[in-house]
């Protein structure tokens, strides 16, 4: 299996955030819809986002979106860590 490479993630990046279905990116850029999760993520294609790497302003946002009775996934979707980083951040900020 090839690897992914720095270019196929940018593109992948650039047109989900552009709104283009992930699926539609996945053939166009010719991975699987799961590496397109993957990268948009987190988990693949860059640095990892564990709870010690989310910047004060991305804790600050996860206190409060948790605050407001927002589900921890729902909020690792919004600050586009994973549910068990936003896990992390809270029990370390509380």
């Amino acid at each position: 299996m090839a690897r992914i490479t720095e270019a196929q993630v940018a593109e992948v990046r650039r047109r989900v955030e552009a709104g283009e279905a992930r699926m539609a990116v996945a053939e166009a850029v010719g991975i699987s819809k799961a590496s397109v999760d993957s990268i948009m993520s987190g988990r693949r294609g860059g640095p990892s986002r564990r709870a010690g790497t989310l910047n004060p302003d991305q804790l600050a946002r996860i206190a409060a979106l948790a605050a407001s009775g927002m589900s921890q996934t729902a909020i690792a979707r919004e600050v586009g860590t994973s549910q068990q980083m936003v896990s992390k951040a809270l029990k370390a900020g509380g």
